[in-house]
């Protein structure tokens, strides 16, 4: 069942495999749901299919008892895969429009804007959510 899209609301954390973190997506997803975050979103641009995954599944969990929402960045296959309520589609990813009408009734999807053009655009597409940043550099 597709969440409810007016949840992505408070605190939305990412959770990110960048090794200079000292700790695992995980743990940061872990340390958010404590600290209050009522979204995290698994970005794994370095881990493999498998490695990822493992993360997402285990951040699904937490995030399921901590009544959070969880997407994964980039990919649906991957979202579906792990139990994620959404994805989280950057502006090199696949366009929301393209992401099949099964997928869509099962997942919440969101779009990254860094220009108030691509804001302006992404308002008119098939999305559930507009993030626009980033405001520092990560």
């Amino acid at each position: 069942m597709r969440p409810d899209a007016s949840r992505v609301r408070g605190l939305y954390c990412l959770a990110d495999d960048d090794p200079r973190w000292p700790a695992d997506p995980v743990e940061q997803a872990r340390a958010a749901l404590a600290g209050g975050a009522r979204v995290v979103q698994l970005r794994a641009k370095r881990a493999t299919d498998r490695a990822a995954l493992a993360w997402g599944e285990a951040i699904a969990a937490l995030a399921r008892a901590h009544g959070a929402l969880f997407f994964v960045n980039d990919r649906f296959d991957l979202a579906l895969a792990c139990g994620a309520d959404g994805v989280h589609l950057g502006q090199g990813d696949l366009p929301p429009a393209r992401v099949p009408a099964e997928v869509r009734a099962r997942l919440l999807i969101g779009r990254s804007t860094h220009t108030p053009e691509q804001a302006r655009a992404a308002c008119a597409e098939p999305v559930d959510y507009v993030a626009f940043g980033p405001l520092f550099g990560t």
